[in-house]
Parts: structure tokens; sequence; C-alpha cells
């Protein structure tokens, strides 16, 4: 090789984010860490059903004392299992700016569901390098349940004090039913985007369902597609992304790309995307779009 082959080279191992950080090689066990940190917080938010003392943020969106003590709960956790990578959450993200390496954390997810008593709402939280989430955590206190992927998707129960119960086994996504896809669809977000794709993919079943957990559901084989046409923030979509990738589903954006991170050109605003148990489900459900 040329000494021109070489710096080329060379400049690329520079440029990795989190190069040389150990933490990052094995992924699957960054995944455990993240898990831990969800399963915490999802922990304190078990204690504090009976928070109501909500105020609305400047996007309309609705916060109780809940979320901020989930927050602080997953960044104590997070401290302690990952010192030194900033962590960007929905309560603080403008305090704290994305780097190379950075954690996503969404502390309660659906925060609307909480509210209303329901059970599917979760903790969130990814770390990103390189615009790509690389493992992922969501953790579903109310109804038991824990998803987390790196190298490959795991799914564990969760005791009602938010304690994990045995062994984390690995989960994937199904094949498509021959009676059309199970579509997942948002219970106070609901859009004519997601009906209209449903509705030409010939989805026979509509489920409601708040906060990332649909994510979970996809990658445990438990649905077939989500469609999302409404605002979402990425610390929404981040951990579900690398769990349903690694479980062998996919999010596709509407142009046919796969979602990028660290965006502050875009608030952490997410496009329109759709999210399925197969890449071909995806650009099927991409093309209805663009159709319709």
């Amino acid at each position: 090789m040329t000494a021109q082959g070489h710096a080329h080279q060379a400049n690329e191992r520079q440029e990795t984010p989190g190069q040389g950080d150990s933490r990052l090689a094995d992924r699957n066990e960054l995944a455990r860490c993240l898990a831990e940190a969800a399963r915490l917080s999802g922990a304190v938010l078990l204690a504090m059903r009976a928070a109501r003392d909500v105020t609305i943020k400047p996007d309309g969106s609705p916060v109780c004392s809940a979320d901020m003590a989930a927050d602080h709960a997953a960044k104590q956790a997070l401290a302690r299992l990952l010192p030194g990578i900033p962590v960007v959450s929905e309560e603080s993200a403008s305090a704290v700016a994305p780097a190379p390496v950075f954690i996503l954390l969404d502390p309660l997810d659906g925060t609307r569901e909480f509210l209303a008593g329901g059970d599917s709402y979760c903790v969130a939280i990814a770390v990103i390098c390189g615009e790509r989430p690389i493992a992922g955590a969501i953790a579903a206190p109310a109804s038991g349940r824990l998803w987390f992927a790196g190298e490959d998707a795991f799914a564990q129960g969760l005791t009602p004090d938010g304690a994990t119960i045995g062994e984390a086994r690995r989960i994937a996504v199904r094949a498509l039913p021959a009676e059309g896809p199970a579509t997942l669809v948002s219970r106070f977000h609901g859009d004519r985007l997601s009906d209209a794709v449903a509705a030409a993919l010939g989805s026979t079943t509509t489920v409601p369902m708040s906060s990332a957990v649909k994510f979970g559901l996809l990658a445990s084989g438990e649905a077939d597609l989500h469609v999302r046409g409404g605002p979402t923030m990425e610390w929404d979509i981040a951990a579900g992304d690398v769990i349903l990738r690694a479980a062998g589903g996919i999010i596709l954006m509407l142009d046919g790309t796969t979602p990028s991170y660290g965006r502050i050109d875009r608030d952490y605003r997410n496009p329109p995307f759709i999210a399925a148990s197969s890449e071909a489900l995806a650009r099927r459900a991409v093309a209805a779009a663009a159709a319709g």
C-alpha cells in the first residue's frame, strides 16, 4: 500500500466516532447497561403513577413530576454505568450538545398514556454513534416488559416493582401473515397517512398503542407495521430503531432512507416514517404513502 493509502486509513480510524472506547465494542453489553438504566427509571414511574401535576411545554406536549423524576433516575444510572457519555434528554435537550457518541433519553415516552392511567408508556434510551443508534433499550414498567438490543435483540419480563424476571431471551420479527399486516396505530396521535397506508397494504388489524412500546411489539413478532405521519422527536424512536433492526425489521423515512440522529438543525424532529417487520414491507408502505 502506498503512503497515501496508509494515511487515508489512518484518517478513517481517527474519524471513527468512539474509536478506542472499549464500552462500544460489545454492543449487546452496552445495550444491557441501557436496559438497567431504563429499568431503574421505569421503577420510578411505577412509584409515581398518581402524579397529575401537569404543565404544558412550549411544543404543546405535557410534562409532570414523574417525567422529571424518571429523567433524574435515568441520568444517575447512566452516569454510573456509562460515565462520560453526554446525555441528550427530552427534558433538557437544550442544555447538552450532541457529541460524536452520545445518549438519547426519553424518560417518559407516552406522558398522555401515563396520565390517562394506561399501560403503554415507557422509558427509551439509545446510544448514538455517527448519527445512528448502536444500542438501545425500552422499559415498559406497567406492562412488565423490557426490550433491548445491540448486535442482537432481547426481551425480558419485569415485576410490578420493576425488577427483571428470569433471563433475557432473543427475539425476532415474524413472517408477514397471509391475511396481511397487523398495524399499530398511535392512540393519541392518529393521522390520515397511517390510515391510508394500512388500508393500501391490506391491513385487517389495527391496534391503538402509545409510545415506543410499538417498536418492541414489532421486534417481538406481535405486529408487523407502524406508520407515523405526524411529528415525533429523535428520542421517541432511536431505541426502537436499533431494537427493531437487530430483530430483523427496519425504520425508513418516506424518502426511503434510514433515520439520522443528533440533528440539531432540525431541533431533533423526525420526518414521517415507516416501521416494519421487513424491508420489503417497509418499502411497500413507502410506495403506498407516495401514491396516496
